[in-house]
């Protein structure tokens, strides 16, 4: 059940998303006041993106690993502008719930940011480690 589990891919993505949705059902029972309606939408969308950007950082960086940093940064940047894209066409399309979509889009980008970075320190921490075993 282990090994089957490690072939996964990006099983953290998985279950960070999954425990992200719990807390959203969550928040919607206690202050729905607050919670924008189509939250769904945002939350697929950042679990998309975060899921393509992981692919392409490991694609491109299988090759080219002593390029990691640049590739990071520059699939970071391509994120960010779709993600400026994205808020602007909800934005200018809902005019009407424009505070609740901008708390919620700037709390989930946030947490699916801090998930990535957690991850590329959690594999920079091992490569380090791997590195310097070789020496």
């Amino acid at each position: 059940m282990n090994s089957l589990l490690r072939k996964i891919p990006h099983l953290g993505l998985y279950k960070f998303s999954f425990l992200v949705l719990l807390g959203t059902v969550l928040f919607r029972f206690i202050l729905p006041q607050y919670v924008y309606h189509q939250v769904w939408i945002i939350l697929l969308f950042f679990f998309v993106l975060t899921l393509v950007s992981l692919f392409i950082i490991q694609k491109l960086t299988e090759n080219k690993s002593s390029n990691f940093l640049a590739i990071y940064f520059s699939v970071m940047i391509g994120r960010l502008f779709i993600s400026i894209i994205f808020a602007t066409v909800f934005i200018l399309t809902d005019r009407t719930h424009v505070f609740n979509f901008s708390i919620n889009f700037l709390i989930l980008y946030l947490l699916f940011l801090g998930f990535e970075i957690t991850g590329i320190i959690t594999t920079l921490r091992l490569h380090f480690k791997k590195g310097t075993k070789d020496e």
